[in-house]
């Protein structure tokens, strides 16, 4: 079925089921009907970024999208829930795929859900972030089952001052890849002190590749029972049937963070400061690049007004233990951690050509490269502010200014396919991408329309100027 009619279906049942939406308040749907284009052909980097994989960045886009979510809630305790984003895209890379698709599942204070769906690990503001270092909006989710606690809860007997949240998933990479069908291990736990008018939290994001079928014939089928899934989930040595980095090492690719914290809630203001510590393996963990992750401050005015919402950032990711040291998989205890890539899983953090974790880190735009090398740009310094707020009762706003120098990643060997070669970007490239978008919607009506201008200045991508147009079809109840 080609994109167009695709693009007609979705017209036709969005038209079929508006007059339904009062009738069937279990079931929301939602639309959204838009084009993006640009001066430079392209899209601007922050008109594509963050946006959950739906754009393609090399050219402008027309598309509509139907999002579903169908809920019930039989007794307090219990609830289960069918939803999905549908996406049909007329591009240079033309698409029509399920953004999301899932069911869930909430017992309690305990959720369990699978297949595709939306979701942002790491503690930030998700209005203006940048993007979390582990799972941000900038890819298409990975499919997935997952358990985890709905929210902090409460630990029994601390009266409130002790609570805890927690998440386990595996998942399936299902896109092109060196290692194709490799899985995929998630877990975190975080806990939190206090009050509740302040609180302070600290966490531990775990996310590990294992299993697959490397294309290259030398390596071939990877270990994938029972034994190596625990192996992975407790970062273990691999057994003699894995490769010998891996036995020596660690089986499979571990990364993730640290992520550390406090909030502050007044009669009016709320402040978050979070920070995020980068590691990719046991050097990492012992805290041995302190300079390297995320910091962020947000402030939120709950009365509202012209400024609701600020937000500050600052990623640095140039240390990675230092610029030697060779070694079996991630360049031995000396350095060249390479943020995001692995010496087997060679496509890396990315899910359909795009990054999982923070946009600033991006990855090979060419598939042919993307499968061999992952990340292009790991090492990066940058300064994010983010800004929203209501003009009027009717019209809402956001502001998005980034400013980065990208330095690429270590020079250094590619092992198994270009010894010698080299990805580092000298001198490296200063640039500045920023996005204000306007959203009208009067009290009262369902529909919304958006105006969104976005534009890049700088050497690391084409000065650009861009704009786009949607209508939005949001039920008020």
């Amino acid at each position: 079925m080609s994109v167009q009619q695709v693009l007609a279906l979705l017209l036709l049942g969005l038209a079929w089921t508006t007059s339904t939406w009062a009738q069937t308040r279990p079931l929301v749907l939602e639309g959204e009907l838009g084009v993006r284009a640009a001066t430079a052909g392209r899209l601007p980097f922050w008109m594509a970024a963050n946006q959950w994989g739906r754009f393609d960045p090399k050219s402008a886009n027309g598309y509509l999208s139907l999002h579903g979510r169908w809920e019930r809630q039989p007794r307090s305790w219990l609830a289960y829930e069918l939803g999905g984003m549908l996406l049909a895209r007329q591009a240079q890379d033309p698409s029509a795929h399920f953004v999301e698709a899932y069911g869930r599942l909430r017992v309690g204070f305990l959720e369990a859900y699978f297949g595709r769906r939306r979701e942002i690990v790491g503690t930030v503001d998700t209005l203006l972030s940048s993007g979390s270092p582990n799972v941000s909006p900038n890819a298409t989710p990975i499919p997935k089952i997952v358990a985890r606690t709905l929210h902090y809860t409460n630990v029994p007997g601390t009266g409130g001052w002790v609570q805890f949240h927690g998440y386990w998933a595996h998942g399936w990479m299902r896109d092109v890849r060196q290692v194709e069908g490799a899985y995929l291990h998630q877990k975190y736990l975080y806990l939190r002190f206090g009050p509740g008018s302040w609180r302070v939290y600290a966490g531990l994001v775990h996310q590990a590749f294992w299993g697959g079928t490397s294309r290259d014939p030398r390596i071939g089928r990877l270990p994938q029972g029972l034994d190596d899934y625990l192996r992975t989930v407790f970062a273990l040595n691999a057994g003699e049937d894995a490769p010998l980095g891996e036995q020596i090492y660690i089986q499979g690719d571990h990364f993730g963070t640290y992520d550390f914290g406090f909030s502050l809630r007044g009669r009016r203001f709320e402040l978050l400061v979070y920070r995020h510590f980068f590691y990719e393996d046991r050097d990492g963990l012992k805290f041995k690049n302190p300079q390297d992750g995320l910091l962020g401050l947000s402030l939120r005015d709950r009365e509202g007004g012209v400024i609701e919402r600020i937000v500050y950032e600052f990623l640095y990711t140039k240390r990675q233990s230092g610029p030697i040291g060779p070694g079996p998989g991630r360049g031995g205890p000396g350095g060249r951690d390479n943020y995001y890539n692995h010496y087997l899983y060679r496509t890396g953090w990315t899910h359909y050509g795009r990054t999982v974790g923070s946009p600033l880190m991006f990855a090979f735009e060419d598939r042919a490269q993307r499968l061999t090398r992952g990340v292009e740009n790991n090492r990066v310094l940058a300064h994010h502010l983010g800004l929203a707020g209501r003009l009027t009762s009717a019209l809402r706003y956001r502001l998005l200014a980034t400013y980065s120098r990208n330095y690429g990643t270590y020079n250094g060997r590619d092992v198994l396919q270009q010894p010698g070669a080299t990805y580092r970007f000298e001198p490296p490239p200063e640039q500045l991408s920023f996005l204000v978008m306007f959203d009208w919607q009067p009290d009262g009506r369902p529909l919304a329309v958006q105006v969104t201008l976005a534009g890049d200045v700088g050497q690391l991508y084409p000065d650009n100027l861009g704009v786009a147009l949607s209508v939005h079809y949001r039920p008020i109840w």
